[in-house]
């Protein structure tokens, strides 16, 4: 990982992409919340080395190839292990495509795939063949609420909502579980749930608290587009499940705790007390009632 200015990344990132693939691409992530909370960040970097970058529309498989066919053409480079399976029933994790730009290291971008409204599984994984082998696209499931309130950068480039992307990891992760991220933070390899929830957290604490407060309808409503009507009300009851299960297990808290401060809250200071009390303000101010939301009939 390196200390990357946000605003230098997004100027980097919309300077080496063609100009006609701008409006194919969403920014999420660690890098897309830098950016937006570029001027309450303590410190002028994020501790980061990826984009991560959705191909939109939804079911825009043919798009996601054209796009890794186009910019390895243009001289972008596989970065370093990112090799293809032979056929393409086996794919995983190990040929998400991951790109890095003509001479240069400083970033890649991974391509997701935008998943549609009707995606169950929490994540699939898409194949997709390029000249040398097939690769995999993943889609997680709850990225679907990305789709809404996208923001454009100074730059032109598209980014995700910080409050939808907050959405998104509450409900893909309701519980802590056993997965640890696959590569290591500062020597570290912490639960992949707790860095995603920690995020959450960093959002909370880098917003207005009037933000905050107004989450819920805007969860509400983006539940109500993306979800059929009788998943909203299960959606909105869980949404929290994540962040309580968080401050009960300490090994988790504490994987959070070391995630922000490497990561958007960097330079912060912020102490896992005070981390613990933006996890119980969130769940009042946003938690709690989104669930009374989705419990009411539209």
């Amino acid at each position: 990982m390196s200390q990357l200015d946000p605003r230098a990344i997004f100027a980097l990132i919309a300077a080496q992409l063609p100009k006609d693939l701008h409006d194919h691409l969403l920014i999420i992530g660690s890098l897309a919340a830098a950016y937006h909370y570029r001027d309450r960040l303590p410190v002028d970097t994020v501790n980061t080395k990826d984009a991560d970058v959705i191909v939109q529309p939804a079911g825009a498989i043919d798009e996601c190839k054209a796009i890794a066919t186009r910019l390895l053409g243009v001289g972008w480079q596989r970065r370093r292990g990112c090799v293809p399976a032979t056929t393409s029933d086996a794919v995983d994790a190990d040929q998400v495509i991951r790109l890095h730009p003509p001479g240069s290291d400083l970033y890649f971008v991974e391509l997701l795939a935008f998943p549609d409204d009707k995606q169950q599984v929490p994540r699939r994984w898409i194949p997709i063949e390029l000249d040398d082998g097939w690769y995999a696209l993943p889609s997680f499931q709850h990225l679907r609420l990305v789709a809404i309130g996208q923001r454009t950068s100074q730059e032109g480039l598209r980014y995700a909502a910080p409050e939808m992307m907050a959405l998104s990891n509450l409900l893909a992760h309701p519980t802590i579980g056993a997965k640890r991220v696959t590569e290591p933070i500062e020597g570290r390899r912490i639960l992949r749930s707790a860095k995603d929830l920690g995020r959450v957290l960093a959002l909370a604490r880098l917003a207005d608290r009037a933000d905050v407060e107004g989450w819920p309808t805007i969860w509400n409503a983006a539940l109500r587009s993306k979800y059929a009507d009788h998943d909203v009300t299960a959606l909105g009851a869980r949404a929290g499940d994540g962040i309580r299960a968080l401050l009960a297990q300490r090994e988790a808290l504490d994987d959070a705790h070391f995630a922000v401060n490497v990561g958007l809250l960097s330079g912060t200071g912020v102490t896992i007390d005070q981390l613990r009390a933006i996890a119980e303000q969130l769940i009042l101010d946003a938690l709690e009632p989104l669930g009374e939301l989705t419990l009411v009939t539209p």
